[in-house]
């Protein structure tokens, strides 16, 4: 068979969940573990699809036809490989989605777009979580350090932040368990938490939004003490947002105490467990020390990493 390989990046955010979705910026950045989506055209009769998930794959095919505006796909085998934990917000199911649409639409009419996957793989997004902000498809498509925000309905701000800091190699992510939350019921208990009680979510928003900043200016002067306090700011933040479990709530405070700072990763959780948890901190052992006393493990991330690529092989033979 004669495949075409894309692979795109998870993202992590460094400030702005939730707030973005209210028109505030967000600050991300694509990671080092990738999605990689092969296509090529099937020679069964019917489309074969190895995946986590066949049905939304199956979504994001008749997505990519109705761009193409043809009835219906060749028939094509998709074989979906993922670094990316799901249900931990690393962005997998914008990720899978826009690899698998990038892959779709080079191996049958040479398209390689990044804004029109960026685009399609929204949609994709959009039927699977009801609301998302975008800001994850965006990370995912174009990697490095992302700058978002939501202007208007019909218009996003996206900046790659061209920073280089030291200090980008300080962060790690400790795992706390898969959530028993979605990314989409999050965000839906964010809104009616917001529409019960306007005024104080604007001004969390207001003050998520004062965190970004902080966080990209004290990246770009590279000024560690007023990175640690950014993050802590914008963390509790989203503590009062109500989208940080308690036992997530107390972890954090630990690393806190330790001279870090910490936070949960894209939609929380209320639960036990919220998935992946963001640490900054300078001193590895002390946060090894912290992780293995709490039975946590600890993992290096590397940021800023490259956005969607056409991966080499390409157009072989290979199954």
């Amino acid at each position: 068979m004669n495949f075409s390989t894309v692979s795109v990046p998870g993202k992590i955010f460094l400030m702005g969940e939730h707030s973005v979705v209210y028109g505030k910026p967000a600050i991300l950045s694509a990671i080092n573990r990738r999605v990689y989506v092969r296509v090529a055209i099937a020679d069964n009769g019917k489309h074969e699809i190895e995946s986590g998930d066949n049905q939304f794959i199956g979504n994001v095919l008749e997505l990519t036809a109705l761009h193409l505006k043809i009835k219906t796909l060749p028939y094509l085998k998709v074989i979906i490989t993922s670094q990316l934990k799901k249900g931990y917000h690393l962005g997998s199911s914008a990720a899978v989605a826009a690899a698998t649409i990038a892959a779709v639409l080079y191996h049958l009419k040479k398209i390689w777009n990044p804004e029109l996957v960026n685009q399609l793989a929204y949609s994709a997004e959009k039927a699977k979580h009801g609301l998302p902000s975008g800001a994850d498809n965006t990370a995912c498509v174009f990697g490095g350090l992302i700058w978002y925000r939501n202007e208007l309905s019909y218009l996003k701000s996206i900046w790659q932040l061209s920073l280089k800091s030291e200090l980008l190699n300080n962060f790690y992510l400790v795992d706390s368990g898969k959530g028993e939350e979605s990314t989409k019921d999050m965000v839906a208990m964010v809104k009616k938490r917001y529409l019960d009680n306007k005024q104080l979510y604007q001004r969390l928003f207001i003050s998520n939004e004062e965190a970004v900043r902080n966080i990209a200016e004290s990246l770009k002067n590279g000024n560690e003490n007023a990175l640690i306090q950014a993050i802590r700011k914008g963390s509790f933040t989203l503590k009062k947002m109500g989208v940080v479990s308690p036992m997530a709530a107390d972890l954090i405070d630990t690393f806190e105490s330790s001279g870090g700072a910490a936070k949960i990763l894209g939609g929380g959780g209320r639960k036990k467990s919220v998935g992946y948890l963001l640490i900054y901190h300078k001193d590895k052992k002390i946060l090894k020390d912290i992780s293995a006393s709490c039975g946590f493990s600890i993992e290096a991330v590397r940021l800023g990493e490259e956005g969607m690529r056409l991966e080499k092989g390409t157009g072989d033979t290979n199954q």
